[in-house]
């Protein structure tokens, strides 16, 4: 299927579930490049493995239970993937890995320090190249800053930044030492994206990259 055919397709769901820009088409197109970045560093990759695993990138916050109901939500991008030709089993694991790769279900699966992952056989690195794109997302300050805007409309600049940055202190800036990253090709990207969020939080900016760091 063609980019601008998916892109459409996230664009009317985010209309439909009221998601924010945090959570909307320029993330979706963020976390699909770093995905396909990350996909670069793999060896043989197939060409099916590499279409899960940029699917699931770019659709996974349109099934997420912040803003929908997520069995409906993955109905219907099932239905979508099939009627593009996307095989079944192709969009079973899209839809099986954009509904088990969200940071607070596996924060609560997992047994204390111990991060426990689902199994999703052959499809498990696909599962993790859009889990690993996802969680590099999160270091944009600016999303999680409008996010809390969204959340907490009447709240002030001053708060909103005290909770962003107390967010990053107790979780962003954890993933690598916590083990949430840990794909060669991601924790390269770590170090550039790690210091533009402490440059963003110096001077208070909300600079949205619109290329990858």
């Amino acid at each position: 299927m063609e980019q601008d055919e998916l892109f459409r397709f996230i664009e009317s769901m985010c209309k439909r579930q009221s998601i924010d820009e945090s959570h909307g088409l320029k993330h979706a197109k963020g976390t699909m490049m770093r995905a396909e970045k990350l996909l670069l560093e793999l060896s043989n990759v197939t060409e099916n493995e590499r279409t899960v695993s940029l699917l699931a990138a770019a659709l996974h916050d349109c099934c997420d239970r912040k803003y929908c109901v997520v069995s409906e939500a993955a109905e219907e991008i099932k239905g979508w993937l099939l009627e593009r030709r996307v095989s079944e089993e192709m969009a079973k694991a899209v839809i099986d890995i954009i509904t088990t790769m969200s940071y607070s279900k596996l924060k609560a699966a997992s047994e204390g320090s111990k991060l426990v992952f689902p199994d999703h056989g052959r499809w498990q690195r696909a599962y993790h190249v859009a889990r690993h794109a996802d969680l590099l997302e999160a270091y944009i300050v600016a999303r999680c800053f409008l996010y809390n805007k969204e959340l907490h409309p009447t709240k002030t600049d001053d708060e909103h930044w005290l909770t962003v940055r107390t967010l990053f202190d107790v979780r962003v800036f954890n993933y690598v030492k916590e083990g949430w990253i840990t794909m060669p090709g991601a924790l390269a990207m770590v170090p550039a994206l790690e210091a533009e969020a402490r440059r963003c939080f110096e001077m208070r900016s909300l600079a949205w990259p619109d290329i990858l760091i």
